[in-house]
Parts: C-alpha cells; sequence; structure tokens
C-alpha cells in the first residue's frame, strides 16, 4: 500500500505542481505562527521543548486520525494525501527554471534572489559550497527524505521528516541563536543521517558512480566536518561529482555550461527517483509474495 502510495502522491504533486497558490510553503510556517500566538510563552519557544511541542502536536493528532480509519482504500488516500503535503511543496525543476529564465534575460537581482533560496538550509555556511551542490541537498529535502521515511514509518515518518527539515529555518526567523534552534538543527541531522546516504547512493547510480565514490572516499578522510555537518557535504559533494554519464571508453562527461549542468541535475533527479520507485517495487513485491 505505500508504494501505490507514493506514486499517487507524485502523480497528484506533478499535477499541482504548477499550481501558484500550491508553491507557496505556507501551511507548515502558518502551523507555527499560529501556535505561537496561542502560547505567547518566549522561553517555550526558546527553549529545547519547543521542537518537540512543534513535532508532537500534528504527530498526536494524525496517530488519533489514523485509528479511525478502517477502510483499506481510505487509507491509501490518507496515506497519499499526507505524503502529497510533505513533498515540496516547490518542485525543485520549477526553480530551477526560474533561474534559468532570470539568467537568460540578465535579471542579476532575481538570480540572486533564486540562488539564496535554493541555497537556504541546514548549516548553510559550511555545507553549501556551490550552487550545484545546494541543488542536491534541496532535491533530498524536498523528496527523497520525505519518500524515504514514508516507505519506512508511513505518513508519520513523511510528516515527522517535513517538519524536522522545516523547522530550522522557522526557528531561526522567529528565534534565532536560542536552544530551541540549535535542538531543531540536531534532529534534522539525526533524522537526515541514513536518508542522505542513501540519496547520495541513488545520484552516483544515476550517474557517474566510479566519480561518487572517489568524492566520496576523498570526503571520509577529511577533518574539517563535524558529524552534523558532514551528512550534508555528502550530500553536496558526492552527487556533484556525479554529475557526468560514464561512456565505455571515454570516461565520463561533464556538461559544460551552467545551463547544461542544471539541465543534468534535474535529469539526474528524475533517475535517482525511478531506481528509487524500482527498489520500493522489488521491496514491496517481496513482501506480498511472502
Amino acid at each position: 500500500m505505500s508504494f501505490i502510495g507514493i506514486l499517487l502522491a507524485l502523480i497528484l504533486e506533478r499535477v499541482l505542481s504548477h499550481s501558484m497558490l500550491w508553491q507557496r510553503p505556507t501551511l507548515i510556517l502558518g502551523y507555527v505562527r499560529a501556535l505561537m500566538t496561542v502560547l505567547p510563552l518566549e522561553r517555550l519557544w526558546r527553549s529545547w521543548l519547543a521542537p518537540v511541542v512543534i513535532v508532537a502536536l500534528p504527530l498526536l493528532l494524525m496517530a488519533q486520525l489514523h485509528g479511525m480509519i478502517v477502510s483499506p482504500v481510505i487509507d491509501l488516500l490518507w496515506s497519499a494525501g499526507i505524503l502529497l503535503l510533505c513533498l515540496g511543496p516547490r518542485d525543485l525543476s520549477e526553480d530551477v527554471h526560474a533561474l534559468l529564465a532570470a539568467q537568460a534575460s540578465g535579471d542579476r537581482q532575481a538570480q540572486a534572489t533564486l540562488a539564496r533560496a535554493l541555497q537556504a538550509g541546514p548549516h548553510a555556511d559550511p555545507t553549501h559550497r556551490t550552487l550545484i551542490g545546494a541543488l542536491f541537498i534541496q532535491s533530498h529535502e524536498r523528496l527523497f527524505g520525505v519518500l524515504l521515511w514514508f516507505f519506512a514509518f508511513g505518513p508519520m515518518g513523511a510528516v515527522l521528516y517535513r517538519f524536522a527539515s522545516r523547522m530550522p529555518r522557522i526557528l531561526h526567523e522567529s528565534e534565532p541563536d536560542s536552544q530551541a534552534l540549535r535542538v531543531a538543527e540536531t534532529l534534522l541531522d539525526l533524522l537526515a543521517w541514513i536518508p542522505a546516504r542513501v540519496t547520495a547512493v541513488l545520484y552516483g547510480l544515476a550517474g557517474s558512480f566510479d566519480d561518487g565514490v572517489k568524492a566520496w572516499r576523498a570526503l571520509a578522510q577529511r577533518h574539517d566536518h563535524p558529524w552534523r555537518t558532514r551528512t550534508w557535504a555528502v550530500l553536496a559533494e558526492v552527487p556533484a561529482a556525479s554529475l557526468g554519464m560514464e561512456l565505455a571508453d571515454s570516461g565520463a562527461v561533464v556538461p559544460s555550461t551552467l545551463d547544461d549542468t542544471l539541465h543534468e541535475v534535474l535529469r539526474m533527479q528524475l533517475r535517482a527517483l525511478l531506481i528509487l520507485l524500482a527498489g520500493f517495487a522489488i521491496f514491496a513485491t517481496g513482501l506480498l509474495m511472502q
């Protein structure tokens, strides 16, 4: 059922991706702001309890509602709907095409704004060395991380990871340099540790696997990243090294221009997604045959 729910959510997400209303990431932000308004306790929102409260309430509500579902069809639609809300909300290709359009029109201000938005993410300063590396991190946060958590733990897994990936940015805006922000960042680092490495492997399989492995080995020999930031360095550097497709006798062919590179990132994301879906299908089929 999880695999069918994933396919249904991905189809719906593709259909809705061109809707301006759907592209606005306001659901979690609106929820957090409403919660802070209902509970105007400054000490709470600066303490380690803040991320726990933010995540616990929707998870408890979901558990209560899910316990009331008795029909498998309704359960499937419920799961697909929750996953749909956790994806994106903006598809990476939309942002990449907007960046290419701004570059083509010579709108440097729009280019800078879009680049900053794409590079905003976990531990941005030490890990987002390039725009390309940031795109792979965004791809994981918007798509692969959510799918992996959903497949492993169902709708509650997807909600947990989606909230964890959004909380650091929201708390940074409302409560910068607080214990709440540090706990939220640590929670995301923990939840992303395994899925991020799975995503890096998927991108390696979707591109030049040998170059990806070399980059991973080189990263493992460096000591400039503590465990908190190493995850994001793996996501930024390993897929970037895998960008070129391997040819039989000529090695890897790497895109020569920024436009070609950005388009290749999107093609790699699609190939990596197809590989992941194939893995999900094999696993689900194995479970059904047992």
